[in-house]
């Protein structure tokens, strides 16, 4: 058994090596995704012009960008053959990987729920509302009355679940000629009303969430209970004399905690993801998974043929879905403790390279004035990403998708390894 140290290593060889081979590649794939989600957001915005409900559902194919440029880096470097200098031992087997849209399929709803989780779904909404909205306005003629509409204000729910209606049978008309014809364009139609229907649910949930906080607002106790929890709050809050801005912050140990938490959930999270991609086999469905499944089925034979139609397909699918998810948190996990704190650190590292870089180009640049900074930061921003957002940027990327190829290839050379010794 490799010690911690030989492991440590050997992580960041590989990655170097990785990033050496296939970093031009993934560089390029993140820009192609970086000016497709530009274009489609500027079509979105100029089909929610005339509709927003039709632009709102245009948005959904933003999202699926995002993606495709996160299943086709890791699609690379895990079919990628392993650099000359590492051990035989560290490839991926692929034999059993699934095809290109059945990954997307797989990992489109961890993916989404990452997307929204991390608060990415609402920058994107947010930047298409702020462009709608300063679109719209510079073409208003002001010498006539005009309403502003806010860019959600897709009309009544019925809309939505016409919607969502449609995007159901074209997904059903793919799924037929998908299986008659092998053309690759009907899986990917799949995928994009997959992607469509996870963007409007998504919205809708939302809108849940805010007609209850408001509902909650609403109640008569509201107010008086808000006071009972939040008043010695804000008056402990109102009590403390103002703090010069270079002191430092008085130290809390559960919210440091709390942000480190955080902190290192992400780039695990992106790791589980990655491994997803990663999984052995994970389009087959296990046989202890299957007799499961079966015995599941068998509990409701007792309702009408079409009803167990239904069910069967659906639950089965759900089970087929969720059993390569499954595989990948697996795969994940057999990483180890110290793979996985290698794994943190360097996508971590990665990071914080990135964020003095930009500081770093910022200083070498010099002051100017706000119009000439407002284009230079731009590049700055492409190539490192924004600092205080999240990771990203063209050179950023492809190093941090290698660290996790890196820690996947490792983990899986590990997973094979201990079945062999217990074999």
């Amino acid at each position: 058994m490799a010690t911690g140290d030989s492991i440590i290593r050997r992580h960041i060889s590989l990655s170097l090596k990785l990033a050496l081979r296939h970093g031009p590649v993934l560089a390029a794939i993140w820009a192609a995704g970086f000016l497709a989600s530009k274009i489609l957001l500027r079509v979105s915005v100029e089909i929610g012009l005339e509709s927003r409900l039709l632009g709102l559902v245009t948005l959904s194919t933003v999202l699926l960008v995002q993606l495709l440029v996160f299943v086709g880096s890791f699609t690379l470097l895990r079919d990628a053959s392993p650099p000359d200098a590492a051990p035989p031992s560290d490839a991926t087997e692929t034999s059993g990987a699934m095809p290109w849209a059945a990954v997307l399929v797989v990992a489109l709803i961890p993916f989404y729920g990452y997307y929204a989780g991390w608060g990415l779904m609402g920058n994107t909404l947010r930047e298409y509302a702020q462009l709608l909205i300063e679109t719209e306005m510079s073409r208003t003629d002001f010498s006539t009355a005009a309403q502003a509409r806010s860019a959600f204000d897709v009309g009544q729910t019925y809309w939505v679940v016409c919607a969502v209606a449609l995007v159901w049978l074209m997904r059903r008309l793919a799924k037929r000629q998908q299986t008659a014809s092998a053309a690759a364009i009907w899986p990917m139609i799949v995928v994009v009303c997959e992607a469509t229907w996870a963007a409007l649910g998504l919205y809708v949930i939302s809108g849940w969430i805010s007609g209850i906080a408001a509902w909650l607002a609403a109640l008569p106790l509201s107010g008086a209970v808000f006071s009972s929890i939040a008043g010695p709050a804000f008056a402990e809050t109102s009590s403390i004399a103002p703090r010069p801005v270079d002191w430092a912050p008085p130290f809390e140990p559960w919210p440091f905690v709390t942000q480190l938490f955080w902190y290192a959930l992400l780039p695990l999270v992106w790791f589980n993801l990655g491994a997803i991609v990663h999984g052995h086999n994970p389009n087959e469905i296990a046989e202890r998974t299957r007799v499961a499944g079966a015995g599941a089925i068998r509990r409701w034979q007792s309702l009408s043929k079409p009803v167990r139609d239904f069910l069967g397909h659906f639950w089965m699918g759900t089970l087929k879905r969720w059993h390569a998810v499954a595989n990948g948190v697996m795969l994940a996990g057999s990483a180890g403790l110290r793979l996985m704190l290698s794994v943190l650190v360097l996508w971590r590292l990665v990071d914080w390279l990135g964020n003095w870089a930009w500081i770093g180009a910022a200083h070498l640049i010099g002051p100017h004035d706000r119009l000439v900074w407002g284009l230079l930061e731009q590049p700055l921003d492409a190539l490192f990403g924004p600092p205080g957002a999240p990771p990203g940027g063209l050179l950023v990327s492809p190093l941090q998708f290698c660290v996790l190829a890196a820690g996947l290839r490792l983990a899986g050379a590990r997973a094979r390894s201990e079945a062999a010794a217990t074999a």
